[in-house]
């Protein structure tokens, strides 16, 4: 009869016996393979459950982060997409607004007339020359203004005499008349056509000044109409325009003329000639100090 065999598994510390040739049916390798299958499936089990479940929350994660996270990440985009936006400026309290047209800087301002006997811009008064004008006609005037700033908005007044005891003197500002056109060529002046000019307001006190008179300017613009003559009443002394002028260059020059008073309109022996002293034309800029001229009795002919 077949002899038993005995049999243990490297594992096993106890021997299985069984018929020789048959395998141990309650035991052995084949039931150990089982065992440790189950085993292993089981873990596997396991591990998967573990994955998903992990899978789960971490996917649960990502979606309450990414909820949290939406309107930042779409903001970021948006700003990408216009990197020409700028914020609106801030109201907070102690920030400082920059003003949209700051005082421009001190500027070298000086007042020039036009002599037609010498031809040429003077600095000094026409007080002691041989006449070379009459009543009835302009005097030529510039204002020239240095150490401008580009953008910057320059405020000139210019006041001039319209009367005195002895009668009359410049009476209304002008335009330079076709008889000193030349002027306009001629050093320190620009030396070439103006960049823009305006109407000089009527003077509603004077029913004979004309309609066509103009303010001219080079190195700049107007920014808004002249102010004046003031006051608008008749003449007690002197009368004043207010001029606003926009600079788009370093140096800017602005120029009219002064009317010398006419007999024939403001009656015999009351005329511009007829003064007894010197009579002055003034501007400043930017409520700054006066530059004058003058123009004397011995310059002006009836």
């Amino acid at each position: 009869m077949p002899q038993p065999i005995g049999r243990r598994d490297s594992r096993d510390d106890s021997w299985r016996w069984g018929p020789e040739g048959q395998p141990d049916p309650n035991g052995g390798r084949r039931r150990r393979r089982g065992r440790s299958g189950l085993i292993l499936a089981a873990a596997g089990a396991v591990i998967a459950a573990t994955g998903i479940a992990f899978l789960v929350l971490a996917s649960a994660g990502d979606d309450n982060s990414s909820q949290g996270e939406a309107p930042t990440r779409t903001a970021v985009a948006r700003a990408s997409r216009t990197p020409g936006a700028t914020a609106a400026p801030s109201s907070s309290p102690g920030l400082t607004t920059i003003p949209a047209s700051p005082s421009p800087a001190a500027s070298r301002d000086t007042l020039f007339i036009w002599s037609r006997q010498r031809r040429q811009w003077l600095r000094s008064d026409l007080a002691r020359e041989d006449p070379g004008y009459r009543e009835g006609e302009a005097v030529p005037f510039f204002l020239r203004i240095e150490d401008a700033t580009s953008g910057s908005v320059y405020r000139v007044e210019i006041r001039y005499q319209c009367l005195t005891p002895a009668g009359a003197a410049f009476d209304y500002l002008t335009g330079v008349s076709e008889a000193d056109i030349d002027a306009l060529m001629m050093a320190p002046g620009p030396k070439r056509h103006e960049d823009a000019s305006i109407p000089i307001p009527d003077d509603p006190a004077i029913s004979f000044d004309p309609d066509n008179s103009r303010f001219h300017v080079w190195g700049g613009s107007f920014q808004q109409t002249p102010q004046g003559p003031l006051p608008t009443t008749p003449c007690q002394d002197e009368k004043r325009f207010r001029v606003n002028l926009m600079a788009q260059d370093d140096t800017l020059f602005l120029m009219w003329g002064a009317h010398l008073a006419s007999s024939k309109d403001w009656g015999e022996n009351r005329g511009a000639s007829r003064q007894k002293s010197p009579v002055a034309v003034e501007a400043s800029v930017g409520g700054g100090e006066r530059e004058q001229v003058m123009v004397g009795p011995a310059a002006i002919a009836p």
